[in-house]
């Protein structure tokens, strides 16, 4: 597992090159555009640009600094998304602990929603050919696959 992390880590670092790059276009055309907006103020201030035309200029560039704060929060975003977690090594134990058991002696439904929760996607390209995208449950909300069993409570109520 693991190794599978590893890969993938590695899979995600080479967007997080390209993601960083636009960032810093981004950044750099709203210091540009910030220039540009001081630059204005200024000639205003010393008489030689007209209140009108400066209130046209400074309104434009406040509406292109928005849209670039917009962006770069939006590959932020996208920066941060390639981030994967450290591995719950204890988690996935759990899971491959239980998961055959819990597949060996629940019922259809309850096996059919544990597989919806684990496979989030299957590609059958051909006969030879299955790509099988697993998704990892989150730790936070991590059930213990016990309560999938046959004769467990299916909706524990929290104690206290």
């Amino acid at each position: 597992m693991a190794r599978v992390w590893a890969e993938a880590n590695k899979r995600l670092g080479t967007e997080k090159p390209v993601l960083e790059k636009e960032i810093g276009k981004v950044e750099a055309q709203a210091a540009k555009a910030q220039a540009a907006m001081d630059r204005y103020f200024e000639a205003f201030e010393a008489g030689t640009l007209q209140a009108e035309l400066c209130n046209e200029k400074v309104r434009d560039l406040r509406t292109r600094l928005e849209e670039l704060e917009a962006e770069k929060r939006d590959l932020e975003t996208r920066r941060e998304r390639l981030e994967l977690p450290a591995v719950d090594r204890d988690m996935l134990a759990a899971i491959v602990e239980n998961f055959e058991r819990v597949m060996a002696e629940g019922p259809n439904p309850q096996k059919k929603h544990l597989l919806h929760r684990l496979v989030k996607k299957v590609l059958v390209t051909d006969r030879r050919t299955v790509e099988v995208w697993y998704g990892l449950p989150n730790p936070q909300r991590f059930e213990d696959w016990n309560k999938w069993l046959p004769g467990r409570d299916s909706n524990p109520r929290p104690s206290g």
